[in-house]
């Protein structure tokens, strides 16, 4: 089948501490519109290293593309989320970002919640007439449309600073934006949208539970959606990582701070491919807005998208 194949990263550099340099070759270029549907899956605080050796994820590699040169750019959690949405990590140094009254609580340091007039990329893709959504495992909000965003901090296993699309203002001024903000129990594999982010609880994407946790869902999760072979012709699906483990080891580890595990997986991507061109946060977003047309860019100047394995015959 078309969609086990695997797809390999090569982009511009980060502002993540010691990832590796930008570099380019004559063979890494990004396919003009290799998919239809894009869904991003992001878990929680773990070294690329660890999670390599677990045998699904490495599985996951074996049916698709293994990024081995994939860095998140920041600690700790909030701002990479931040990055793979808008594009930047933002600080209440910025323009037009003020701390949320609806959220912020001292006591997060680095997750504490922000309000940030800026787009993303849910902007772009609506100026393009392209579907999107965003959905929450545990999202309070449960009826399958919302008319209103959950504003709060947290409630029980849902933490808001784990979906980022609630920090920004246009989420607080434009209730209509909110009818994408969904509970994942309204998730259909049978009719995905053409930007997806997914979110699961805080023990389903690991940072309240063993990785084991974490595992056992995404295999849960996943497998009626890859066993869906001609959805997944013109599908894209990315399993990648908040952050690595530990801000204090990152310190130590020069080139592979912050390093963390990525794969890609769906019919544009080579089977079993391994990438070492390197990427970020910010490459996953750029390959959004290149496969899809969408401008003005949101990432740093210079930052490409994941490129070197994709099909030849991508659709």
């Amino acid at each position: 089948m078309r969609w086990l194949a695997a797809c390999a990263v090569a982009t511009a550099c980060c502002c993540s501490k010691g990832a590796p340099a930008h570099y380019e070759t004559a063979a890494a270029a990004f396919p003009a519109h290799p998919f239809d549907h894009f869904l991003v899956i992001v878990l929680e605080n773990e070294d690329a290293a660890t999670i390599e050796k677990i045998p699904y994820m490495d599985s996951l590699g074996r049916i698709g593309a293994t990024l081995r040169a994939y860095f998140a750019v920041a600690h700790p959690s909030y701002p990479n989320y931040l990055a793979l949405v808008a594009g930047r990590t933002f600080s209440t140094a910025d323009s037009g970002v003020t701390r949320d009254p609806q959220a912020y609580s001292s006591h997060d340091f680095g997750d504490a919640q922000l309000l940030i007039d800026a787009p993303t990329i849910a902007d772009r893709l609506e100026s393009k007439g392209l579907s999107w959504d965003a959905f929450a495992e545990d999202y309070p909000d449960t009826s399958a449309r919302p008319t209103s965003c959950y504003f709060g901090r947290a409630s029980g296993k849902y933490a808001r600073k784990h979906v980022p699309f609630l920090s920004f203002v246009e989420f607080h001024t434009r209730p209509q934006m909110c009818a994408h903000m969904r509970n994942l129990r309204w998730f259909n594999k049978d009719s995905l949208a053409a930007y997806t982010f997914i979110t699961p609880n805080m023990i389903h994407d690991g940072h309240d539970a063993p990785m084991d946790s974490a595992v056992m869902w995404l295999r849960g999760f996943l497998a009626p959606i890859l066993a869906d072979s001609a959805a997944m012709q013109s599908t894209v699906i990315a399993v990648t990582f908040d952050e690595s483990a530990s801000t204090l080891t990152d310190r130590f580890r020069g080139s592979t701070a912050n390093r963390v595990f990525t794969v890609l997986v769906g019919g544009p991507i080579k089977h079993g491919a391994s990438s070492d061109f390197p990427a970020t946060h910010y490459s996953m977003l750029r390959t959004v807005e290149e496969n899809f047309g969408l401008s003005p860019s949101l990432v740093p100047a210079n930052t490409r998208p994941i490129v070197g394995v994709w099909n030849a015959t991508s659709p």
